[in-house]
Parts: C-alpha cells; sequence; structure tokens
C-alpha cells in the first residue's frame, strides 16, 4: 500500500468516527429532550392529581362541589383498619328528645376540675375535637374527659371511661372575641380501646358545604335558655343554613365568617353547655361531623340561629395536627 493510499484510508476512518460521534450526541439531545417533556408532563399531571383539577372530587355525601379543592395531606398520618360515624341505633328520634343510650358513641363528655364543662367528639384513639373557646385558660392538669356515658347520674346503663389531657391544642387564629376559628383538639394520656359503646365519628371532605340539610346537635346543654342542665345527652333536628340565608338574620353580617355555620329554627337549638359538642350529619351509613357548637345569642330565638365552625374547613388544620394516631374511615 503506497502513501496515497494510506492518507485516503485514515481520513475516511477520521469521517466516520465523526459521524458516530455527532450521532449519538444527536441521540442524547433528543433523549434529553424527551425526558424533559416527559418530566413536564409528569409534574402536570401530579399536579392535577394533589389538586384534583377538572376531576369531579366528591365530598363526603357522593356530590360534587365546585370549592371542593384538594391539599397536601399529613404524609405520617395513616388510615386505620377500623370504622367510624356509626350509630348503636338505627330509628332515630326526632328533634329535643333523649338519645338512646350510646347512640352517638363518639361523644366526650369534657370535666373540668371535677364539673361538667363541655362536650366534645372522639375522633382517634388518641384525640378529642372541641371548641378553643371550651379549653381556653383551663389548666390541663385539671382535664378529664369521659366516654361512654349517657346519663351522668347513674353508672349501671354502660361502663364509662375516664382519660386524663396531655396537650391541648388551640387553633392559634382562634379570637375569643369573635369565636372565629373555634376549634381545638385534646390529646389522651392513654389511648381509647372502642368497643361497641365507645366508637370515633367521621370527618367529612375538606371544604364540604352542609347548607340545606337536617343536621342532629347532640349534648348534654340547657334544654331551655336559663334551664338546668340535664343528666342525659340530648339530641335536636336542626336545618342548616348557608353564609348568606345566616348574614340576613338578625346577626351583624360580618360577625359571620366563611368558617362558621348556622343552623336551627326557634325553639330547635343547641344551648349553654352543648358548646363543643358536635353537628352532625348522615349519609344514611355513617355520621359526619360537619359543626362544633360554638356561640349564639340566647336559646331558640327568633333570627338568632346557633352558629358552628364549620368543620369541613378545618380538615388541613386537623389532619396536620395529629401526631402518632390514625384515623379511621
Amino acid at each position: 500500500m503506497n502513501l496515497k493510499h494510506i492518507l485516503l484510508f485514515w481520513m475516511l476512518a477520521l469521517l466516520s468516527y465523526a459521524n458516530l460521534i455527532c450521532s449519538e450526541k444527536y441521540e442524547a439531545f433528543n433523549e434529553s429532550a424527551t425526558t424533559s417533556i416527559i418530566h413536564k408532563r409528569t409534574s402536570k399531571f401530579l399536579f392535577d392529581t394533589i389538586f384534583r383539577i377538572s376531576s369531579g372530587v366528591s365530598n363526603a355525601f357522593g356530590l360534587d362541589t365546585e370549592d371542593d379543592v384538594e391539599y397536601t395531606e399529613n404524609s405520617s398520618l395513616k388510615n386505620c383498619d377500623c370504622d367510624c360515624g356509626f350509630s348503636n341505633e338505627e330509628i332515630r328520634i326526632v328533634g329535643g328528645k333523649p338519645t338512646g343510650v350510646n347512640q352517638y358513641p363518639w361523644m366526650a363528655r369534657i370535666i373540668y376540675d371535677g364539673k361538667f364543662h363541655c362536650g366534645g367528639s372522639l375522633l382517634t384513639k388518641d384525640y378529642v375535637l372541641s371548641a378553643a373557646h371550651c379549653v381556653k385558660k383551663l389548666r390541663r392538669s385539671k382535664i378529664r374527659i369521659i366516654f361512654g356515658d349517657h346519663d351522668q347520674e347513674i353508672t349501671s346503663e354502660s361502663q364509662a371511661i375516664q382519660r386524663a389531657v396531655t396537650a391541648v391544642i388551640k387553633h392559634k387564629s382562634f379570637d375569643p372575641d369573635t369565636y372565629n376559628n373555634d376549634i381545638a383538639l385534646l390529646r389522651l394520656r392513654k389511648p381509647i380501646a372502642f368497643s361497641k359503646i365507645i366508637k370515633p365519628v367521621c370527618l367529612p371532605r375538606y371544604n364540604y358545604d352542609p347548607a340545606g340539610r337536617i343536621g342532629t346537635v347532640v349534648g348534654w346543654g340547657r334544654t331551655s335558655e336559663g334551664g338546668e342542665l340535664p343528666s342525659i345527652v340530648n339530641q335536636v333536628k336542626v336545618p342548616i343554613m348557608s353564609v348568606t340565608e345566616c348574614r340576613n338574620q338578625k346577626y351583624k353580617s360580618t360577625r359571620i365568617t366563611s368558617t362558621m355555620l348556622c343552623a336551627g329554627r326557634p325553639s330547635m337549638d343547641s344551648c349553654q353547655g352543648d358548646s363543643g359538642g358536635p353537628l352532625l350529619l348522615s349519609n344514611g351509613v355513617k355520621f359526619f361531623i360537619v359543626g362544633i357548637v360554638s356561640w349564639g345569642v340566647g336559646c331558640g330565638r327568633e333570627g338568632y340561629p346557633g352558629v358552628y365552625t364549620r368543620v369541613s374547613k378545618f380538615i388541613p388544620w386537623i389532619k396536620s395536627n395529629l401526631e402518632n394516631t390514625c384515623l379511621c374511615s
């Protein structure tokens, strides 16, 4: 092979190598571009999944709502292998009558310094949901919570269980003047074992609006304005209003915020002593706590329905403050 052929051979080899390098770079560029497109698409899909954009999210009762927006879940909060919201009686007593024994097995009676103070609802084996105004300025060491109780004066109906409290978590934005953000969690010193007479209530879906439905208020509050506190837990059926309907009542409209809801009619209302207790709504199978008894003018007065903390607005807050526990479903 002469010098001319040798030079031609090396030139062809160099051209072949250059083409290979260009091809690899082109493929690498394509792969990078494709990965970038996939990453952007995945991010968009992830955004849609988290926030449920145009996905027809259903609320707790299977109905779609326009303002039902998802939020970032507490990743440490798990679901338990248990049920919530099951009542102990199939036949409901209508309006202003005593409940059946342990009919609402999540009912909690908050005792302070040995005396009945407020109501509450068992949410998990470790936590009770109540109103912030019920626990403001209380000494934690003097709080006791009683479960499985029906008649405060009789112990033979059911075996009540008492728990001390290790933490009182009030909403940081609770306003004692307006009762806005009137919500609190109490952590039990020792977990509760669920039974037939002690079960947790269900939480509604975030932003669920119960307006137009008939709810049930349960508590040991006074059965009439200025009346005596009953020994037996009572219930009353109340129509739930929209925010607009409530602002059209006799309250100053600015007092009713979007985190409150109103329910009641003349002579059918919550009253003193019911504070912290639940406003319940049933989907025909389970009960959900949609309100916490918060404030009002008198009891059952015309134009002054009971005002409740709108629980569905506080689902992110509730879940972010539940530690080392799990929710029943």
